[in-house]
């Protein structure tokens, strides 16, 4: 069993394929990875189908046949605004052109399994949290400074996103 992790940002995008389950050694957790400029000037679609040919790459190369019954999730981060639960992009500062976006339909579609979308910040946190420096505590923030600003905030041992996934956002 396997997972994708897509990672969009204002300058580059990422595609990672991971074990379904974390192994021992966290550094043997990813198994193959592709990037790629974002290049906002060429619009979402664009960007989201060189997303879904990495992906298919990956996949292709790893052996991986029928994602539908071998990915046992996919996530998908990316700066804020956007909504997790209606799983849209929109319209993140760096990515000007990226107004409700629904993500999370196409790749459902795509991939036949629906995907989580997370603001890029938090999933970092949440992360760091698990199985980084944040490990063990019940409250931490995780600070990003790439393209833009952004906190994650881990409260009381839980993400904290807040009522509409803005509570880490920094405005600049």
């Amino acid at each position: 069993m396997f997972s994708l992790g897509f990672d969009i940002g204002g300058t580059k995008c990422a595609v990672i394929l991971g074990k379904g389950e974390m192994p021992e050694n966290h550094n043997e957790l990813i198994i193959d990875k592709l990037s790629f400029p974002t290049d906002v000037k060429r619009g979402w679609k664009a960007v989201i189908e060189e997303m879904l040919s990495s992906a298919d790459i990956i996949l292709e190369r790893n052996g991986i046949e029928a994602p539908e019954k071998e990915l046992i999730g996919i996530g998908i981060s990316c700066g804020g605004p956007l909504d997790s639960r209606k799983g849209t992009i929109n319209c993140p500062p760096n990515l000007p052109d990226w107004d409700n976006v629904p993500i999370c339909d196409i790749f459902c579609e795509h991939f036949g399994i629906r995907p989580v979308l997370q603001n890029d910040a938090n999933a970092c946190a949440v992360a760091e949290w698990k199985f980084g420096s944040g490990k063990g505590t019940e409250n931490m923030i995780f600070l990003t400074f790439g393209t833009g600003m952004g906190a994650g905030l881990i409260l009381n041992g839980r993400l904290y996103s807040g009522t509409s996934d803005m509570a880490g956002e920094v405005d600049t």
